[in-house]
């Protein structure tokens, strides 16, 4: 996976740079963009709707408070759908508002990512954000990634489009025109953005406790997992954990530079035994169970003995990458292609604690 280049397309807003002019245009996202599901009389999971619902952000908790209102994860700050710029954080705000009238305070990022953190810029203006220490450093270097590397990326794409035009090539316009579209918006937001003013303002270490009237929110960091920024979020007086994308259930999880799969393991048996009986609310997909979360400790266990195998025969990374298959896991979203790069992660991983 590339981050950064996650974080730049989706982590900054503002003015919206005009949409490619399409003859007949596509809705840019399904009638409802979210479905709420209500745990208890003030906690709720706000999920992604529709039929691609990897392109709407993750699993967002909700815990309402006389306080005020928390929220776990920030979701995207725009994501550009059929050549249009969708206000994806707005869109949570808009949302929380049909639960209840009072205001959003505290805001949690899970870790740095674009789908989890890019709304930032919107919330840090009403709310405290929160994280890990890690996560807050990576968001920054996000900023300041896309800041330098904006115009650029403008250059580039008006150069493919003048490259299609010239081959009179229809699809590669069309392509070459999303692609300007999509990056004149993402220089626009790095320009008009500051970084320091929707960072994270409380950044903890190990453990962090926050004390509502309505609930108990421990949030814990086990080390490296999903990134190395990773929290779990504990809402101890009602037993739901979220854990942003530490489990994603029945996705196939990403893998990102920063994080380890062999530590992932460990994390996860750390934050099961936060409480085994409790609800789980992982980034992506269904709520679920102990029993969930354990199934992907197994797809990792099973995906590390199988690579393990092709190591010790000798195999090289691009032969591990062909030989090393999961039929289930390749039938959930991320599709064989990030199972593929899965495996080439976790033979370098290997390799290297060799």
């Amino acid at each position: 996976m590339r981050i950064w280049v996650v974080i730049a397309t989706a982590i900054f807003g503002g003015l919206l740079a005009p949409a490619p002019v399409h003859a007949q245009p596509k809705p840019p996202v399904p009638p409802n963009l979210f479905t709420t599901t209500k745990l208890n009389d003030h906690l709720y999971v706000i999920a992604p709707s529709g039929p691609d619902m990897s392109n709407v952000g993750g699993n967002i908790g909700v815990c309402v408070s006389d306080e005020g209102v928390l929220l776990v994860d920030a979701n995207y700050f725009l994501d550009w759908r059929n050549g249009q710029a969708v206000p994806m954080a707005q869109s949570v705000v808009d949302e929380v508002k049909k639960i209840t009238t009072r205001p959003i305070r505290w805001v949690i990022n899970t870790h740095h990512h674009g789908d989890h953190a890019g709304g930032d810029p919107v919330f840090a203006k009403i709310a405290t954000i929160v994280s890990h220490k890690n996560a807050r450093d990576r968001i920054l270097a996000g900023y300041e990634s896309a800041a330098k590397n904006a115009p650029a990326a403008v250059t580039r794409a008006e150069q493919d489009l003048a490259a299609a035009r010239s081959a009179k090539d229809a699809a590669r316009i069309s392509q070459a025109q999303d692609q300007l579209g999509r990056a004149q918006m993402n220089a626009k937001m790095a320009a008009s953005t500051d970084p320091r003013r929707s960072l994270p303002t409380l950044v903890y270490d190990n453990e962090l406790v926050l004390f509502l009237n309505s609930e108990e929110v421990h949030l814990y960091h086990f080390g490296r997992a999903h990134t190395d920024g990773d929290s779990l979020v504990y809402f101890k007086t009602s037993n739901v954990i979220h854990w942003g994308d530490t489990f994603s259930n029945r996705w196939i999880p990403a893998m990102d530079a920063s994080g380890n799969s062999l530590d992932w393991i460990d994390w996860l048996d750390k934050g099961v035994a936060v409480s085994p009986g409790a609800t789980m609310v992982p980034g992506h997909g269904a709520i679920g169970k102990q029993a969930d979360v354990m199934k992907l400790r197994t797809f990792f266990t099973s995906l590390q003995t199988a690579v393990r195998q092709e190591i010790a025969a000798g195999k090289t990374r691009d032969q591990a990458m062909d030989d090393v298959k999961d039929a289930e896991y390749a039938s959930y979203p991320g599709g064989a292609a990030r199972l593929r790069t899965n495996v080439g992660i976790i033979y370098d991983q290997l390799k290297s604690a060799r």
